[in-house]
């Protein structure tokens, strides 16, 4: 069963991928596929399971925004093939770019499934082990994206996260001011590090790429080691600093540390890194929650480590 987020979705159903792949990639059309219920909330994500050839994963669009970066995607992901961060970690390889059809309104792709399992949830898999190790890769992932050279990929826009702050800074107010924010959220909490942060809108940053969206989902581990870093749909040039996602989406306080000290991120990095996190946390929590969606959870666990990291 799928399930629609977002009111303005297309069909995403299982109808839909099949005329999609009957229509471009016949061999895997009589495939048996599979919904996958993810944290997820940009691409709609069906399995194809293949005999003897690794698994494929077709990712349909849920919105204008996510469809409009298929093609950057791809490109990205292609460019990405024997760089830096495949010594770190694996990222998808691309099988077939589709077309806009009759049953779908957007360009759509197929990815090579990786195993793996979501940085959360493989924290039950550690038996009472360290995430110092996995820290570490974190950090070793996001200096390596933020020093790949040659891609061809925009600038992050006033107020995207990894953008500049102060138009960030602004956003998170602006979701402050929905009407369940209140009931939902520690406000006085989010403005105190709000106003911190603002102290540093006029500061020099250090640019590079940025993933964008290194949150649990995105980051699968094996054996208490980061695996793959997937979905490259946001990736940009910005403050790499929007990078530090994962110290408080994944680590705990006993591992922050060694993340920040392997990113090498001084006071004014980290508050504004914990920045672009907090708004990206508030934002889900008062969008998703409601809607019942799994990354409202992850939202709101993030939301929290951050407002009670010292």
């Amino acid at each position: 069963m799928t399930q629609r987020i977002h009111d303005d979705e297309p069909d995403i159903g299982e109808a839909v991928v099949r005329s999609l792949l009957e229509s471009e990639c016949p061999p895997w059309a009589s495939a048996p596929i599979e919904y996958l219920a993810t944290s997820g909330t940009d691409n709609a994500m069906w399995r194809i399971r293949l005999d003897g050839e690794p698994d494929l994963v077709v990712r349909l669009p849920r919105r204008p925004h996510a469809a409009a970066g298929v093609e950057q995607e791809t490109a990205v992901l292609q460019a990405l093939v024997g760089s830096e961060i495949e010594s770190i970690a694996r990222t998808p390889t691309v099988r077939h770019v589709g077309q806009p059809h009759e049953v779908f309104p957007y360009r759509w792709s197929v990815l090579e499934w990786i195993d793996g399992v979501d940085a959360w949830s493989a924290r039950d898999d550690l038996d009472g082990r360290s995430l110092e190790p996995l820290a570490i890769d974190l950090a070793r992932a996001a200096t390596s994206i933020a020093a790949i050279s040659g891609l061809a990929v925009a600038p992050r826009q006033e107020g995207g996260r990894g953008g500049p702050l102060g138009p960030v800074l602004d956003g998170l107010d602006e979701w402050l001011e929905a009407p369940n924010a209140s009931s939902l959220i520690d406000m006085a909490g989010v403005r105190r590090l709000a106003a911190e942060a603002r102290e540093l809108v006029d500061e020099p940053v250090v640019s590079g790429v940025v993933h964008g969206d290194l949150i649990p989902g995105n980051l699968l581990v094996a054996d208490g080691r980061l695996a793959a870093v997937i979905d490259w749909g946001g990736v940009g040039y910005g403050d790499v600093a929007q990078d530090y996602a994962p110290a408080w989406a994944v680590l705990t306080a006993a591992e922050r540390p060694v993340f920040r000290e392997a990113v090498g991120a001084d006071d004014a990095a980290w508050i504004r890194g914990r920045a672009f996190e907090l708004q990206h946390a508030v934002a889900g929590v008062v969008y998703y929650v409601p809607r019942r969606h799994p990354l409202g959870d992850v939202m709101a666990r993030t939301l929290d480590r951050i407002l009670t990291d010292r």
